[in-house]
């Protein structure tokens, strides 16, 4: 996934648990008189897809309900199944356009939401250190910043014959 979404090597993964996740979303969503759903996306063949809308079309000329609606928001072509992706929608029902341009924000602690950074494992060692620095030392992140290791080679397996 490096080489996919971070082709000029500084890309930065930010890690949680979609236990932390909900729990800095759904109090300030319930407050608010949102929906919120939260779920990870299927992944489903074209035709499979288009079935699937078409009903929800049908269902939805019937009788609109926003629940419904989402489902479409959590339903992805299969060829994206590397991305395991996970969702987070809120509805607000007294939203306007201006709203909706400018988009909902919610309040979050990101020292509570965030496990971890890694940088991309092709990072330049200051682009890691610069991350690392600015993270602990100046917002005072106490969680895991490092560069991934993932292309980090492994101690050989030696086999010493007789």
């Amino acid at each position: 996934m490096w080489r996919i979404y971070s082709p000029n090597h500084l890309g930065v993964r930010i890690s949680t648990s979609t236990k932390l996740l909900r729990q800095q979303v759904a109090s300030v969503a319930k407050e608010r008189g949102y929906t919120l759903r939260m779920e990870s996306v299927r992944y489903e063949g074209q035709h499979k897809i288009n079935k699937e809308f078409a009903a929800l079309r049908d269902d939805l000329q019937q009788h609109f309900e926003v629940g419904r609606a989402m489902d479409a928001l959590f339903l992805k072509r299969e060829a994206f199944d590397h991305e395991a992706e996970f969702r987070v929608l809120l509805h607000a029902p007294e939203a306007n356009r201006k709203t909706v341009r400018e988009g909902i924000k919610i309040p979050i602690n990101p020292h509570r939401l965030i496990d971890s950074v890694l940088l991309d494992p092709r990072a330049p060692p200051e682009l890691v250190a610069a991350f690392t620095y600015y993270l602990q030392q100046k917002i005072g992140f106490k969680k895991r910043v490092a560069r991934s290791v993932l292309y980090k080679s492994t101690n050989p397996y030696i086999v010493e014959g007789e």
